[in-house]
């Protein structure tokens, strides 16, 4: 059973409309055809009990709501692998290019309690570039560290440091980071070489130059500058140059030791004496004009003075110096 009908009880009637009533096996439903000039028919629209729909494509609706797939979109989870959303965490297996932020140029981007790459062109001596690491729990640059370097452009083009700010975000300074263009850094001495330390305990890395013994298979650079094994006791020496025949300390080899030593000298000394003597007015006697000369005699010696002329007096002869101690770097 099927009927159709139109309601509209008059021209103020407020609710006209043209209704469609079936009761039949539900299958029923309202299709629009439309013939064209060519005598074909097409289907413009049908409504059916699941849906509505136009040239035979159904009408999404609060019911019927469209998938990704369909419509050609990201999945949720599709998007979170693909993209990091603003204020919230995320992880992600792909990479993200970016610009640095231009401290110099942007006042707005000078935002130290965030991480990332930035620009400051010497401002706030944060460098020429930087990457710039800040503490989650704060919101500026208190803890914060970061790397500088100089433009690839510069005289310096390598040069890099590393900087710091303290619990109340107060910079720090910068420490240099050493390059193999830094020839004269610590790290590049070579080792073996006694290094004068200005403390009583080395630093760590290094040993004392003591004498003794240290294990080969442990410190192999070391080994091939001391083969025995053995380091030479500094304590209490000075190191004298290799002759290496200049003949000025001849018949020596590295890593020997030398006793102290005067060199041998003379030193000349002249004594002088006076005495006076008288000469009897009576009896028989004979003055002879002329004077005493003496050529010989003894002498004797006293207690030394160490007063006289200010001598320092001491168990060994030695120069003016400054005590170190010196160590070698292990490895």
């Amino acid at each position: 059973m099927a009927a159709i009908g139109f309601k509209n009880t008059g021209d103020g009637d407020a609710d006209s409309y043209m209704w469609f009533k079936t009761g039949d096996n539900g299958n029923e439903y309202f299709k629009w055809d439309h013939t064209t000039s060519g005598g074909q028919t097409a289907e413009w629209m049908s409504l059916k009990s699941d849906n509505l729909r136009v040239k035979g494509h159904q009408v999404y609706h609060e019911g019927y709501k469209p998938t990704a797939a369909i419509i050609g979109a990201y999945t949720k989870s599709e998007i979170n692998n693909r993209f990091i959303p603003s204020n919230a965490n995320a992880k992600t297996s792909g990479y993200i290019l970016s610009k640095a932020a231009n401290l110099y140029d942007d006042p707005n981007s000078r935002h130290l309690g965030r991480s990332g790459f930035l620009r400051p062109n010497g401002i706030d001596n944060l460098g020429s570039l930087a990457i710039h690491v800040a503490h989650p729990s704060t919101e500026g640059p208190e803890h914060a560290r970061g790397i500088s370097f100089n433009y690839g452009s510069s005289g310096d083009k390598f040069g890099l440091s590393t900087y710091a700010f303290d619990k109340d975000g107060k910079f720090q300074g910068q420490k240099k980071i050493l390059t193999e263009d830094d020839k004269d850094s610590l790290g590049n001495v070579p080792v073996g070489v006694p290094l004068p330390w200005p403390q009583d305990k080395p630093p760590s890395g290094y040993l004392i130059c003591n004498g003794g013994r240290f294990d080969k298979s442990r410190y192999p650079q070391l080994a091939l500058a001391y083969p025995s094994g053995v380091l030479p006791d500094l304590r209490g020496e000075f190191i004298r140059g290799l002759d290496a025949g200049r003949n000025v300390d001849s018949g020596r080899k590295v890593l020997t030791s030398q006793f102290d030593c005067i060199q041998d000298h003379a030193h000349l000394s002249g004594v002088e004496g006076t005495f006076g003597f008288s000469v009897p007015q009576d009896g028989s006697h004979r003055n002879v004009p002329g004077g005493f000369k003496s050529n010989g005699g003894n002498t004797s010696t006293g207690p030394t003075n160490s007063n006289w002329n200010n001598i320092r007096i001491g168990t060994e002869t030695r120069p003016r110096n400054i005590a170190f101690l010196y160590i070698v770097r292990a490895a």
